[in-house]
């Protein structure tokens, strides 16, 4: 789920917008990649009081220049707001896929990492079928995987 959200989230759509930009064959496509990044930014550290300064911004230059949905102007608002919207999904997905309170999240690795512990005392009772499993060999795999 994390290696998808990061190849979807900071992988896939910055080659599209690169991609775009190539095919429009006008530089300042490179500048929607800032936007989307900021957007990202916003979302994930919730810095949403710095989200409307844009839509202002793109309110302003429609009304002052007219409206226009081939602007550069527009084109960087749908960057941020595609940053913003993606980062947004991702994050609601995650809560649905869980479906644990966000200091919970961590129990999820933890999990993981007893299963390996688990599998490692297996290993080792394979290894050495004769050796019994002692408290200190436990510790020793114990540290190896959690730390």
């Amino acid at each position: 789920m994390r290696l998808i959200n990061f190849l979807f989230l900071y992988v896939l759509m910055p080659v599209i917008i690169v991609w775009i930009t190539i095919r429009s064959g006008s530089g300042y496509g490179f500048f929607a990649l800032a936007f989307y990044a900021a957007g990202v930014v916003i979302s994930q550290f919730q810095q949403w009081i710095f989200l409307p300064i844009p839509i202002i911004f793109t309110i302003w230059y429609w009304y002052a220049y007219g409206l226009g949905p081939t602007d550069y102007v527009f084109g960087f608002l749908v960057s941020l707001l595609a940053g913003v919207g993606l980062s947004e999904a991702s994050k609601q997905y995650k809560k649905f896929m869980y479906k644990v309170l966000p200091e919970q999240m961590d129990n999820v690795e933890y999990n993981e990492k007893v299963d390996e512990l688990n599998r490692r005392i297996d290993i080792f009772r394979k290894e050495h079928p004769n050796e019994k499993v002692t408290p200190e060999i436990v510790e020793k795999i114990r540290t190896e995987v959690f730390f």
